[in-house]
């Protein structure tokens, strides 16, 4: 091997080994451990595609972390906390689940102020698929207990149209 090569293969070996510790996510060290957890989101008995799922901790030890997901196809949806981590720690958690969409493009038309034209455009109001009641950690009915226990907890969670 010339001492060309061994430099380009030393220095693809170390790029190699830049490029996997940038890409890997730390785990932050307070971050407690986590057990698997699917809901299945249905809506009027049918599975909800798309839905926002969020989970909020009655216990304040685990209240800090961001858990939850977002709906398949199938209204199944794979709980994930801090955005990444595959899981949700343990305890109780009142379950919020909400689904909007905008119907179409904005609205409106243009205006002259002073020298310069401004859109004056209105926003179509957003269609709401799931009522209110289920979108607000103060009013949702919904409550999990997840188990510190590494077997799947598996969950389906009926919601309604708004009224």
């Amino acid at each position: 091997m010339t001492k060309k090569n061994f430099f380009l293969l030393a220095n693809l070996f170390w790029a190699v080994l830049v490029c996997i510790g940038c890409s890997r996510e730390d785990r932050p060290a307070d971050l407690p451990t986590l057990y698997p957890v699917t809901l299945t989101i249905l809506l009027d008995g049918q599975p909800l595609e798309g839905a926002l799922v969020v989970l909020h901790a009655e216990e304040e030890s685990i209240a800090k972390w961001t858990v939850g997901g977002y709906s398949d196809d199938s209204g199944k949806v794979t709980i994930v906390t801090h955005g990444q981590f595959h899981g949700s720690p343990a305890g109780t958690f009142k379950v919020c689940v909400s689904k909007q969409e905008l119907p179409g493009a904005p609205t409106g038309n243009l205006s002259i102020v002073g020298t310069t034209v401004q859109p004056r455009m209105r926003m179509p109001a957003p269609i709401h698929y799931v009522d209110s009641v289920f979108g607000k950690r103060e009013t949702t009915p919904l409550k999990i207990e997840v188990p510190p226990q590494r077997k799947m907890t598996a969950l389906t969670l009926d919601v309604h149209k708004p009224q």
